[in-house]
């Protein structure tokens, strides 16, 4: 009996540490080559408008600018993302560039303090609902599982005071669901899988799914001259 329950408490701790293991993979910077409203997470960053100290202008979008207050900086990394239109606060915590869109193309940022190589690096798409029979592509070419490995990206390129990106990008279209969320992760077990919360995601919208009159006059102001 004793046997047993040593067994069944093993069974658990590895449980949990691979639970941790695919947890602690490392996500990376992400954002699509389109018009886009970042989402903030409220509890690491903050809006600033003039009038504060804080405030640069070459950073405002509409008046604010955004503000890492765990690094007492601007997050550069975040406005790495070239038509940002807006910032909200995201409901859910996360951190993530929303776009109304089925074509664009998504980049993967290697933004670092230092140079590096990332491997094993791969995106990970989820549909909502789960159940969409979504249909992705890139470069032209249909994908068959909802994950697709890339390359590995060679950060080696300075940009601002003391950091270092290049990236890769990656003409994308999809179609099938209301919602497709998007993630680059590396992939350390191979086994193509990732659990936890990624540092940064797309989310991408169906434009062809009708919305109310507010929410569809918001979708073409982001496309606005």
């Amino acid at each position: 009996m004793k046997s047993t329950k040593k067994g069944i408490v093993l069974s658990f701790v590895l449980a949990l540490a691979a639970t941790s293991v695919a947890a602690a993979e490392p996500t990376y910077l992400i954002y699509p080559n389109a018009p886009t409203t970042f989402r903030f997470d409220a509890s690491r960053y903050e809006l600033v408008t003039p009038g504060n100290a804080r405030f640069d202008a070459a950073y405002a979008i509409g008046n604010q600018m955004l503000w890492d207050r765990s690094e007492n900086r601007v997050p550069i990394e975040i406005y790495r993302a070239p038509f940002i239109q807006a910032f909200e606060q995201s409901p859910t915590g996360q951190n993530e560039y929303v776009v109304f869109s089925n074509d664009f193309n998504i980049i993967v940022d290697g933004f670092a303090h230092q140079p590096r190589t990332i491997g094993s690096l791969c995106l990970r798409f989820w549909p909502e609902p789960a159940f969409a029979g979504v249909q992705l592509s890139i470069s032209g070419q249909s994908l068959q599982r909802l994950v697709y490995p890339l390359p590995s990206i060679d950060v080696t390129t300075p940009f601002g005071p003391g950091y270092f990106s290049d990236t890769a990008a990656l003409p994308f279209g999809w179609l099938g669901a209301t919602t497709l969320r998007i993630i680059a992760f590396s992939d350390k077990d191979g086994d193509g899988s990732y659990s936890g919360t990624p540092l940064y995601s797309i989310v991408a919208r169906d434009v062809a799914v009708p919305v109310g009159e507010t929410t569809w006059g918001r979708v073409k102001s982001l496309y606005r001259d």
